[in-house]
């Protein structure tokens, strides 16, 4: 799948240029637009080498294809990686303050493209930038440990020098003028979010670095001292609350370190005259809600997760699927966003199921911007080669992509009729690990209702706003009970909109403007209000949805998305197997509706195509490879 595979057009849904309906601002829990108008984003990252190594013309391409695949936001990220040769900061440069303008200048190209096809801008500040012994860190040699490099992560929270260094940088990046705009990141309203640092945290994965025994005694010392002064404010025994590893008083100790950095950052990127969404960090990599509360110093609370393979079946009442972990970090009152998600399997053969899963689960749970990780992290010129990170060549996962982006963005599915308030008290929130792994009362509500979860009265934390929850108007989540029956192989939304199909390995769509059967297909047909799914193949996935917004049965034009298995010929091949998928679908929809491959070059359909008593019968045997159809 290249540049030249012509792709649905969705662009129309997008504000051309980006920005034109003024900035995002935050209503409650909700994101709107200057205008008062609802602001939803399905986005994508646009991560390293992709970044630096593509051609202007290209650029441009895959900015217009991205909007016509249904994404209106992208996220820039490992821009700052030591990993990436160039970065931001030059081609193998011995320092990391100072931006190289040769670098720059391809970001700029990004900008100003995205922004043109109504493709709004998330910056992130910090990501995978290793300081170096001329950037002038503070007791450098004690974390490099002679290495010519090192991973700030944890000792920002503790280090005044890696803090400066963080904030210098984030000054400049956001005061950089981009001539093609000019405007400079921070005036722009097309860069509608920062985020201060990525993936890290105190409470759960960076906090022991800090410890006395890890041979960095300068910034165990300074870490110990704060500890201690902690303590004594607030009359803990200092013997305990520096240990990190433990729960209870340490992470609350851990969540107020994480806070004053956060604070501290936020007016920083506010002085630079940024008006937009501040995210802090993410909820990641298997944390509790412990790590939550230093989120409220930003704007939006954000997460990341990835799945497994063959996640359809699984059964929550006994293990976690990755919409579970970002389910938690919707902190109550607050907007949300999700700025990675996908599978962490090599090209899981499933794996065209993800985009639908979550676009339905968000647009239930009213989440307010979706990031799949990535569109690219390679050089867009030629064909990708296959990986997890650049779904840009994949066929599975793209065929899929703009079905999702009807679903979350257009309102085809509802809001859940039932919210579900996670609400612990501190003493369980910050003692106990409360997740998706130790609680079945998560795992099994998830998929049927929403679900926020409660800041607690935290007498150590008085900057923590605690939620009320008589005000969410919502019912208290019993972490220990399940809410599937005991017997039960379905889950199903409270608005009965979608369910998931464990037992056989089945996700279903049933709305008047999207109706969806993907997984196992092969089992019987598979039938929705207007739609009969006689899928032959094992492990496919078919979207019929309205392109007016009108119900189905009286839309004047429909879009059909077909996706099944798809494998790389080889580790380097850009072209893949892709599985054929067989069978029958029969949709009700005005009898005059022609078939039409959204590729003009296939040719006419009608041998797969016919109109039988009221109902569109097209035989997917007969389509000559298409995957993307329209009935008008």
């Amino acid at each position: 799948m290249t540049l030249n595979t012509v792709v649905p057009d969705l662009s129309g849904l997008n504000h051309v240029p980006a920005g034109v309906l003024g900035s995002v601002e935050v209503r409650g829990s909700e994101l709107v637009f200057q205008d008062g108008s609802p602001a939803r984003f399905w986005g994508a990252n646009l991560q390293a080498y992709a970044i630096y190594f593509t051609e202007r013309d290209n650029i441009q391409a895959h900015a217009k294809r991205l909007a016509q695949l249904g994404f209106n936001l992208v996220r820039i990220h490992h821009h700052d990686s030591d990993w990436v040769q160039p970065n931001v900061f030059g081609d193998q440069s011995n320092s990391t303050t100072q931006l190289n303008p040769d670098w720059m200048s391809k970001l700029d190209q990004w900008v100003a493209a995205l922004k043109a096809e109504g493709i709004y801008i998330w910056l992130d500040l910090h990501v995978g930038r290793r300081f170096t012994a001329a950037d002038g860190v503070d007791h450098f040699n004690e974390i490099a440990d002679g290495a010519a490099s090192i991973d700030g992560r944890g000792y920002n929270y503790v280090s005044d020098s890696i803090e400066r260094l963080m904030r210098e940088f984030q000054s400049a990046y956001l005061a950089h003028e981009n001539p093609l705009t000019g405007l400079s990141y921070a005036q722009d309203p097309a860069v509608i979010a920062v985020q201060l640092t990525n993936e890290n945290d105190l409470t759960h994965h960076f906090g022991n670095r800090l410890l006395p025994d890890k041979d960095v005694p300068a910034h165990s010392a300074q870490y110990m001292d704060l500890a201690a002064e902690f303590a004594n404010e607030h009359g803990i025994d200092p013997d305990v609350v520096w240990r990190s590893w433990e729960h209870g008083l340490p992470k609350v100790f851990l969540t107020e370190l994480e806070k004053r950095f956060n604070e501290r950052m936020r007016e920083a990127v506010l002085a630079t005259g940024f008006s937009g969404l501040i995210s802090t960090t993410s909820l990641w990599g298997g944390m509790s809600v412990a790590g939550l509360p230093s989120q409220t110093l930003g704007s939006i609370a954000d997460a990341h997760s990835y799945g497994w393979e063959d996640e359809v079946r699984f059964d929550p009442r006994e293990r976690p699927g990755f919409l579970d972990w970002i389910a938690i970090a919707q902190i109550a009152d607050m907007p949300f966003s999700e700025t990675e998600w996908n599978l962490d399997v090599f090209l899981a053969e499933d794996r065209f199921l993800a985009p639908l899963r979550i676009a339905a689960t968000a647009a239930h749970q009213g989440w307010d911007a979706l990031m799949v990780y990535g569109y690219s992290q390679q050089p867009l010129n030629d064909p990708v080669v296959p990986e997890n990170w650049s779904i840009a060549g994949d066929p599975a996962m793209i065929w899929m992509m703009p079905a999702a982006a009807l679903l979350y963005r257009r309102g085809h599915v509802r809001p859940a009729a039932r919210t579900f308030a996670l609400c612990p008290d501190s003493d369980v929130f910050f003692g106990q690990v409360v997740s998706p792994e130790t609680s079945v009362g998560i795992r099994t509500i998830v998929e049927q209702s929403r679900l926020v979860t409660c800041m607690p009265e935290t007498p150590e934390l008085p900057w923590l706003i605690p939620t009320d929850p008589a005000a969410l108007m919502a019912e208290s989540l019993d972490l220990n009970r399940s809410y599937l029956t005991q017997n039960a192989e379905v889950v199903t939304s409270d608005t009965a909109e979608f369910f998931r199909d464990f037992g056989r390995g089945l996700f279903v769509v049933n709305t008047a403007t999207s109706q969806i059967a993907a997984g196992n297909l092969q089992d019987g047909p598979v039938a929705t209000t207007d739609v009969t799914f006689d899928v032959a193949t094992p492990m496919a996935a078919v979207a019929v949805q309205s392109l007016d917004d009108k119900p189905l049965a009286r839309s004047g034009r429909v879009l059909i998305s077909i996706s099944a298995r798809a494998t790389p010929l080889g580790p380097s091949e850009t072209d893949y197997r892709i599985e054929p998928v067989s069978g029958q679908i029969r949709v009700r929809a005005q009898p005059d509706l022609r078939l039409t491959p959204v590729d003009p070059s296939f040719g006419a359909l009608a041998d797969a195509h016919h109109v039988q008593d009221g109902y569109h019968l097209i035989d997917l045997d007969k389509l000559k490879g298409n995957r993307w159809l329209i009935l008008e």
